[in-house]
């Protein structure tokens, strides 16, 4: 007799959209502008600090379960300018990746009965998350409107009541590449206010802004600080998510709450990856002069990519939503018509139009992107079903790539 799983479990549904199309993209050795990852190779810089600190045998011990002592000094130097405040270190924890900072805040604050508000489209950890504690995820369409995404602000505001326990603010937005804008920060921390609620500011794209658009920390506005955790990863800032290094900062007392989850979850996460990276931010921060940091230097590739992309897919008939920041291009499929060699999957499927091309695109041409309607929460009202999100954070020679096989659409 099959052991049952706990209710929740059961609640998550089946395997993840990133297993299904990150296979589908592997089964077709397809030129991968699906995933959000950078491929790029280790920026030189941080190739140095990684060796230095493998000859630190302080390394190869266990990692203090807050942070690496050096990493927590760094976040403190380094993030007390962008928070307009002194930052103590027992203000930031270290995470193992983002993704583990967002559940450790959902373990720490939400539980059965409590409410989450979450923008769609959205990263689907919030609605695991919320599934995994007993909450229910309320869902907020963003609005497409002259090729940028807004915030209803009265469908926002009609969203808050009694059980509503904490907003995820995901600033820039993925999947759309939207920066929120100063009128849309000061509502989200005036509702908070009034209904008490926390914030958990997802920010790992912090460092990619375009456009003269700026990013705005939720947690630098009157009364925020003590209510707000933001997230950063280190995985998204230096192209290496595969090192699964993040951390959270925010007011003592709520950092506190996730080092509870903490010591009984992972406790700790690599010290020679914490090493490393105190090491490369600590160069950013003196890198004189600063037109030569690593951030300038990764802007201007992005910039190029971003560029190079959206000429090919306007080439091709397919028009780009404006992107204000992250790692990400969203695409209109709806004007381009296909006619791919196997059609009969796509001519019978009941799938969204958005779905039908990636898979024939990907099956085809043997290039991978994601449809947006992936991104919706199953209950959501609105789900435009003609758009693919396209990864810009990769190698040059990747994107050209890419460049190529958009040229050959037919």
């Amino acid at each position: 007799m099959e052991i049952a799983s706990a209710e929740k479990i059961s609640s998550l549904g089946g395997p993840s959209m990133w297993i299904e199309w990150g296979n589908l993209a592997r089964q077709n050795k397809a030129c991968n502008l699906g995933s959000g990852f950078p491929n790029f190779s280790l920026h030189p810089d941080l190739k140095e600090e990684l060796h230095t600190a493998a000859e630190n045998p302080v390394t190869c011990w266990y990692p203090r379960a807050q942070a690496h002592p050096r990493l927590a000094e760094e976040l403190v130097a380094t993030y007390s300018p962008l928070f307009q405040r002194e930052i103590l270190p027992t203000e930031t924890i270290v995470t193992t990746g983002a993704y583990q900072g967002i559940h450790w805040t959902f373990e720490a604050f939400v539980q059965a009965g409590d409410e989450v508000i979450v923008f769609d489209p959205l990263f689907d950890a919030y609605i695991a998350d919320s599934i995994i504690t007993g909450a229910k995820y309320v869902s907020v369409p963003l609005m497409l409107e002259s090729n940028s995404w807004v915030l209803d602000k009265e469908l926002f505001a009609n969203s808050f009541n009694s059980r509503t326990k904490m907003i995820v603010l995901n600033t820039p937005h993925n999947p759309t590449g939207k920066v929120f804008k100063r009128d849309e920060i000061e509502l989200i921390a005036k509702l908070s206010k009034e209904y008490n609620c926390l914030v958990l500011a997802d920010e790992v794209y912090d460092r990619f802004v375009f456009g003269g658009y700026n990013h705005i920390r939720i947690a630098t506005l009157p009364g925020m600080w003590e209510r707000t955790i933001t997230l950063c990863s280190a995985g998204k800032m230096f192209g290496v998510t595969g090192w699964r290094l993040g951390w959270a900062i925010g007011a003592a007392n709520l950092i506190e709450k996730l080092f509870r989850v903490c010591i009984c979850d992972t406790f700790g996460t690599s010290t020679l990856m914490q090493e490393a990276i105190a090491g490369m931010l600590q160069r950013q921060r003196m890198c004189s002069p600063p037109k030569e940091s690593y951030f300038i230097w990764v802007e201007k590739i992005f910039a190029e990519n971003y560029s190079k992309l959206k000429k090919a897919f306007i080439d091709a008939n397919m028009p780009a939503v404006h992107t204000q920041g992250g790692f990400f291009l969203i695409v209109d499929c709806s004007k381009r018509k296909f006619d791919f060699q196997d059609s009969s999957e796509y001519k019978s499927s009941d799938d969204h139009l958005d779905k039908k091309i990636a898979r024939g695109i990907v099956n085809e041409f043997k290039l991978a992107l994601l449809p947006l309607s992936l991104f919706y929460s199953p209950e959501s009202k609105v789900r435009p079903t003609s758009y693919l999100r396209v990864c810009f954070a990769k190698s040059s020679e990747t994107i050209d790539q890419a460049v190529e096989i958009i040229k050959t659409f037919h």
